[in-house]
């Protein structure tokens, strides 16, 4: 099997569904629905701590799909390791049936027809999605499987997770502002629901002036931002830089990208005055003199924020729902909340995580037993169980709302300071947030893009001096460093 790279017109978009409409198939017998000996591989980078889940789920659906074999490789590497080796496979026709990637590298393996359009799996009448289970998927996790240059659903959600607001319950949950801002919280201690529903104006406006004020006038034993040799005392820690980029220009609506799925191509949209203006404020927190209100990862010599957060050198850490581990602190406990928004503005929250593409090997047998052992992981029992076991975000509302998914998030039992805490202080966060998420569009180029952002946002915020100059340039350059991707 061969195959060549090749530019997606729009002519052949809808060939590529790559094994082509599956035959029809009477419902599922007591010898499953696949009837000749097949087998699949499965690839990803899953650590062993979710292996024995996938496992489970293989055995279980061997039951329902005796003539199919499942083979779970475990690969070891990033997911753009995972997806350079699917490259490096496929000329010789070795590449797996089923990886987990992110849609950059979906994409780039579908310049190489080498992904399935798995529309006509997922609809047929006899072995697709019902009605009730496609409104039971999440909607944004959805929306990103097909938000592609070229229309069709192209990948599928299997390990999502978003990010979220740890802050240091201790020092902030009952925090009296009143003599330093009396506006804040209308006056009263803080609350959960206050950090919960913070705006990026109140956080640098209002709060981050009162905490360092409040700080400055406590004893050194006392003092609510704490300093070690190791770490820039900051309030408040982004971890993304790219993440953070993005997520404005969508919280603000000024632009990022977007794709005309007509003819596949891709448009740089983050050039504006309104996030100059955002990143312009956002390096002022950051360069500000005495205690700084704001950094990142990038602008903190590349050292997560985490880090900072849990030596109690920090109050607020935004990271992912899937690292919660990281954001726990033998000093304090800590809670989640979500991340600040854009004032007057709808909360949004990115969508993150990789999801499962099938791979054309022309075969049909092989395109449609990776289409059920999908369907299976996924069925409400599985999706609760591995959304449980992995931490990773429920994929469907079911989840959500099950007796199983309550009982993993609640409080009672679970010992201050604790991962299993902030863990189920997560679960309930993500069941807040299921509509608030959004997906960027995929094309080519968008990897560049998300790069090109990234090292803008550090670059902003590590410039001393910043003016308009300086900035129009950092935009510039990072454009046209996209177009020479596209």
């Amino acid at each position: 099997m061969s195959f060549k790279k090749i530019v997606l017109p729009v002519a052949a978009a809808m060939l590529m569904a790559s094994c082509g409409t599956p035959a029809s198939s009477s419902s599922a017998a007591a010898t499953g629905i696949i009837k000749e000996a097949t087998t699949i591989t499965f690839w990803s980078t899953f650590n062993d701590e979710y292996q024995g889940t996938i496992n489970s789920i293989i055995e279980a659906f061997k039951k329902v799909e005796p003539n199919v074999t499942v083979n779970n490789v475990k690969e070891s590497g990033s997911y753009t390791d995972l997806k350079d080796k699917v490259v490096d496979n496929l000329a010789a026709g070795s590449h797996p049936d089923m990886f987990v990637g992110y849609p950059d590298s979906v994409q780039e393996l579908m310049q190489y027809n080498a992904v399935v359009n798995l529309d006509p799996y997922m609809n047929n009448k006899d072995y697709g999605w019902t009605e009730a289970d496609k409104a039971d998927i999440i909607e944004a996790y959805l929306a990103e499987g097909r938000a592609y240059p070229v229309e069709g659903t192209w990948s599928v959600p299997v390990a999502k997770s978003t990010e979220a607001m740890y802050y240091n319950r201790d020092a902030l949950i009952n925090l009296d502002l009143s003599a330093e801002d009396a506006t804040i919280n209308e006056g009263k201690p803080l609350t959960e629901a206050y950090l919960n529903n913070l705006t990026w104006e109140e956080l640098f406006g209002k709060l981050c002036p009162a905490i360092v004020k409040h700080n400055e006038k406590l004893p050194a034993d006392k003092k609510i931002l704490g300093t070690n040799a190791d770490y820039t005392t900051t309030v408040f820690g982004y971890d993304s830089d790219d993440n953070l980029f993005i997520t404005l220009a969508e919280q603000y609506g000024y632009g990022y990208t977007s794709v005309d799925t007509a003819t596949g191509k891709g448009s740089v949209d983050f050039v504006n005055d309104g996030m100059k203006g955002l990143v312009k404020n956002f390096a002022s927190k950051h360069n500000m003199e005495g205690l700084p209100y704001f950094f990142t990862k990038g602008s903190n010599n590349n050292n997560y924020t985490n880090y900072t957060f849990t030596a109690g050198c920090s109050l607020f850490s935004v990271g992912s729902t899937g690292g919660s581990g990281y954001q726990v602190s033998q000093l304090f406990d800590t809670g989640v909340a979500k991340i600040p928004h854009a004032q007057g503005k709808a909360a949004k929250v990115i969508n993150q995580g990789p999801s499962i593409a099938v791979l054309n090997h022309n075969d049909n047998n092989r395109a449609l037993a990776s289409w059920l052992f999908y369907k299976f992981f996924t069925n409400e029992k599985n999706a609760a169980a591995w959304a449980i076991n992995s931490g990773y975000n429920p994929i469907r509302y079911s989840t959500l709302d099950s007796p199983e998914y309550a009982e993993y998030s609640t409080l009672e039992g679970k010992p201050a300071s604790s991962k299993e805490i902030v863990k189920a202080r997560v679960a309930q966060y993500v069941t807040t947030v299921s509509k608030d998420l959004f997906a960027s569009p995929v094309f080519k180029g968008s990897a560049e893009a998300r790069t090109q952002v990234g090292s803008l946002m550090i670059q902003a915020l590590t410039t001393k001096g910043l003016d308009d100059t300086k900035l129009n340039k950092l935009f510039d350059d990072a454009k046209n460093n996209v177009l020479k991707k596209m």
